[in-house]
């Protein structure tokens, strides 16, 4: 079975506080650090796009995990909604700079927030099904470079980062389980990136109807996702949820009536990380010792709208 055997992060070094982001808006601290539950969130640097962060994730994880070899590594997706460029695919760039094979499969997935469960599952398959044994899973998405400064309504949310997965079809770590999937492509202007008046991308959210999304999709989806596997909600030791604000996760505590503690919330010093949340909520859990023989649901959800759940169950820490 396909298995999470570590993870390696990456944060730019730029960080962008609440006292810049109070004086710029008159926002009030207790509604940014409890509310929404940001302290900090990074920023990448001028010049520093996808492939930059991607491939210093992975450099990390290297770091960390010696027995992965990188003539070794036969599949690395990189899951990024801005790429570096419109062609060729970013997961070319950081295959060539991390020196893994030419024989290595690489291909971008242009997902968001549920980009990460998508791209577990993907993998999933494809060691499955062509008998491969190791591969990159990397998230990487500098949001910064969409976001207008003077939005109030993005700008406290996001943060840059780049998060890079080993999963292989042998060793200990988190066992991958069975896939629920959704798409509302209705709401796709919900959480959007197009030109402004003076021709600039910008990223533009209608907050209000998030929120409504992931109160109208999320429970049930964790419920199906549940049954699928083979389990109830009960079951499950802990909720690993796409870390989208402290508000939206404790709605969803209290629609399952769960307790808070199955629900971790780990956002507070890098802010939204979009694709990146979960597997960084991962490591930190891991780092902790917080995931071996725990059953854990697994769900992102966000852009599309799109989004995506699994049950993993850890039979250890994965390297982190």
């Amino acid at each position: 079975m396909s298995t999470i055997r570590g993870i390696g992060t990456y944060l730019p070094e730029r960080t962008l506080g609440n006292d810049e982001l109070i004086e710029r808006f008159e926002w009030d601290r207790d509604f940014l650090e409890t509310k929404i539950g940001i302290h900090q969130r990074h920023i990448a640097a001028e010049g520093e796009g996808a492939a930059d962060m991607g491939v210093a994730a992975a450099e990390d994880l290297f770091a960390k995990c010696p027995a992965l070899k990188r003539e070794d590594v036969q599949l690395l997706i990189l899951v990024t909604q801005n790429p570096d460029y419109g062609l060729p695919h970013s997961s070319a760039l950081v295959q060539d700079r991390l020196g893994l094979p030419v024989e290595t499969a690489c291909f971008d997935v242009g997902l968001g927030c549920s980009g990460f469960v998508y791209g577990l599952s993907i993998v999933h398959s494809m060691l499955e099904t062509l008998q491969l044994d190791n591969a990159l899973l990397i998230t990487s998405d500098p949001y910064s470079k969409v976001i207008d400064p003077a939005d109030r309504g993005t700008s406290p949310l996001f943060g840059d980062g780049a998060a890079a997965t080993w999963i292989s079809r042998e060793g200990s770590g988190g066992t991958i389980g069975k896939f629920t999937f959704g798409t509302d492509g209705a709401g796709a202007r919900n959480l959007i990136v197009e030109p402004d008046a003076e021709g600039t991308r910008c990223l533009s959210m209608q907050g209000r109807a998030i929120f409504e999304f992931m109160l109208e999709r999320v429970p049930s989806d964790l419920e199906r996702c549940s049954a699928l596997n083979g389990i109830t909600p009960d079951d499950v030791d802990l909720f690993l949820l796409h870390q989208a604000s402290a508000h939206m996760l404790g709605f969803v505590t209290k629609r399952l009536k769960l307790d808070a503690a199955r629900v971790p919330v780990r956002m507070q010093q890098t802010g939204n990380l979009v694709s990146s949340s979960i597997p960084f909520l991962i490591a930190d859990l891991a780092r902790n010792g917080e995931l071996a023989g725990k059953t854990t649901l697994v769900s992102g959800f966000g852009v599309g709208l799109s989004w995506a759940s699994t049950v993993v169950r850890f039979d250890a820490d994965p390297a982190a």
